[in-house]
């Protein structure tokens, strides 16, 4: 059988990449840790490679070939499984049915790439949903929607074989349409939990009535972000028809609950690790480039 692991997870900062031509060209004749402080100072902000992975396409390549593997969330954009030698299971929040009918009601979606879903996810922990374990969980743009980051965390790990990897491909809140909404903090991770929520705060749906704002990621990266939806001439409409929705019951499910940066995502998972709401540590983390408006993360059990 072929090995499970990836022998060479590129590293998350790689000088000789860095400094390569083009992107690099000013920055020959640094050596390597003039080069490492030049990216904390100023590369990472303007947004340079940094390392083997400069797209989504070269990060989802680091997936295995081998091994159970679960994707979280596929809806029409699964990852496309070309010459894996086992299958990949599939996790989402509507039966494939339903699934493709929400995919045919919109222009940009190709209903027929909606693959079969083995489990529907409810709200119920996922050891009661699903009896296998998975070497490889992939999880693109969904971490962001879970009502309860901890829960979650602790869903993934208990699917996992020991040994096994989370994929992780996040937004980045400043390139989105959730640039207005204030970074995720423990104390919000810990508000969540202590209420033992199942479903979103209504300050998610809160924020997504009151602060959205576009989402092009090319135009956020050129100080673009569009009005300051608190300075909208609509804002006490904007306020009433929030609270209303706030007040309803059966909160949807497609709310963003959580807006991270690489930075404030790093910091976050080491103080859930450390105070025992996590237990991951992060692996790798690529972080968000020029006109991109996503990072990618690497999680696995800590020893």
């Amino acid at each position: 059988m072929p090995s499970l692991d990836v022998p060479n997870l590129p590293a998350a900062f790689d000088p000789a990449i860095y400094a390569a031509p083009p992107h690099g060209a000013d920055l020959a004749g640094l050596d390597p840790a003039a080069l490492a402080e030049h990216h904390v100072r100023f590369g990472a902000a303007e947004g340079r490679v940094c390392s083997a992975i400069a797209s989504r396409a070269d990060f989802l390549a680091l997936l295995p070939a081998a091994g159970a593997m679960l994707e979280i969330g596929p809806f029409c954009t699964p990852w496309p499984a070309r010459g894996r030698v086992d299958p990949v299971r599939y996790l989402d929040i509507m039966p494939t049915a339903a699934l493709r009918e929400a995919a045919s009601a919109l222009p940009w979606a190709d209903s027929s790439k909606v693959p079969e879903i083995d489990y529907v996810w409810r709200g119920e922990p996922y050891r009661a949903l699903i009896r296998e374990r998975f070497d490889t969980i992939l999880s693109s743009h969904c971490i962001e929607h879970q009502p309860c980051l901890a829960t979650h965390l602790a869903d993934l790990a208990s699917i996992l074989r020991p040994g096994g990897r989370v994929f992780l491909v996040v937004p980045d809140h400043r390139y989105s349409f959730d640039h207005f909404v204030p970074a995720s903090t423990l104390t919000d991770v810990l508000e969540v939990y202590a209420a033992d929520r199942r479903a979103h705060a209504p300050r998610s749906v809160i924020a997504q009535y009151l602060l959205v704002t576009h989402n092009d990621p090319t135009a956020h990266w050129r100080g673009e972000h569009g009005r300051d939806p608190a300075a909208a001439p609509d804002l006490r409409e904007k306020v009433a028809a929030a609270l209303r929705a706030a007040k309803n019951p059966a909160l949807p499910y497609d709310l963003h609950a959580w807006q991270f940066t690489p930075e404030t995502f790093r910091a976050v998972f080491a103080q859930m690790a450390a105070v025992g709401l996590s237990p991951f540590r992060i692996e790798r983390l690529y972080p968000t480039l020029r006109d991109r408006g996503e990072f990618y993360a690497v999680l696995r059990v800590a020893a």
